[in-house]
């Protein structure tokens, strides 16, 4: 893309020489035919050459006119070669996380010990989604209620062990109603102006629900306090990683019952 780029600064140039010779040519045509014989006298009899001025005059009108329509037509052309620019590394990026997520679901289906393959998930959120805090919470059916099983980043202690029930807070909406959050500033103050943090400003967050067969089994919020905001390709990317960790989670719990009536049939 970079050649690109080059190859339209040089044709911008040459047209710009081009230019600059032909108004020089033009001027120096010009005194040739305004000359006379008496000398380097100049004259100025506009009865019998305005033609020749008045053509003159003409030609460089259109090649003016020429050349803007040419410079506007490279900046336009290069104004969309730098929007794919930014597209196409935009979405190379987008896949770059997207892949690291994958990843990362294939290493936590490799572990059985569920708390280290959440908190390994969690680690990894950070760097995937370029975070400052996340977390992962699952649903404890005795007690009615989500518990955080895995937390990264800043915050640690304030957010570790936390626990809140189905409806309360962010995490409880997005687990209750089973829709994903795309938090804002607006967003928190409008919905959840009571559970904003005042110690410290949150840029943007996600609070995507974790689905096993379309019933909902926990949480994973992920928080940035700098940089750029989440979007909408983040919360798709986020919501595909939380259906595999679900699966992931389901499979492991499932893994340890079996072995549990296998030692007690023993």
């Amino acid at each position: 893309m970079n050649q690109h780029f080059t190859t339209v600064d040089r044709q911008r140039n040459v047209m710009l020489w081009l230019g600059g010779i032909t108004l020089t040519a033009m001027c120096a045509a010009l005194v040739l035919v305004t000359w006379t014989s008496e000398g380097a006298a100049i004259d100025f009899d506009f009865a019998q050459r305005w033609p020749t001025l008045v053509g003159l005059s003409g030609l460089v009108l259109i090649f003016v006119l020429y050349m803007q329509h040419k410079h506007l037509q490279l900046a336009a052309l290069e104004a969309r070669m730098r929007d794919l620019a930014v597209r196409g590394a935009a979405l190379q990026a987008r896949f770059g996380e997207l892949s690291f997520l994958f990843d990362v679901s294939t290493q936590i289906q490799l572990r059985l010990d569920l708390p280290s393959m959440l908190d390994l998930a969690a680690q990894r959120l950070l760097s995937c989604l370029d975070a400052t805090q996340s977390s992962i919470m699952l649903y404890n059916e005795g007690q009615g209620v989500l518990e955080v099983k895995a937390v990264a980043g800043v915050d640690q202690p304030l957010v570790k062990d936390a626990r809140v029930a189905p409806g309360e807070g962010i995490a409880g909406y997005a687990y209750a109603r089973g829709e994903s959050l795309l938090l804002t500033p607006k967003l928190m103050k409008e919905r959840f102006s009571a559970h904003e943090k005042r110690e410290r400003s949150i840029v943007s967050g996600l609070s995507v629900p974790m689905r096993f067969r379309g019933q909902p089994i926990g949480v994973i919020n992920v928080t940035r306090t700098s940089g750029d905001p989440f979007d909408e390709s983040h919360v798709k990317m986020l919501e595909t990683f939380a259906e595999h960790c679900a699966a992931t989670v389901v499979k492991t719990h499932h893994h340890h019952e079996m072995l549990r009536h296998v030692k007690q049939a023993a």
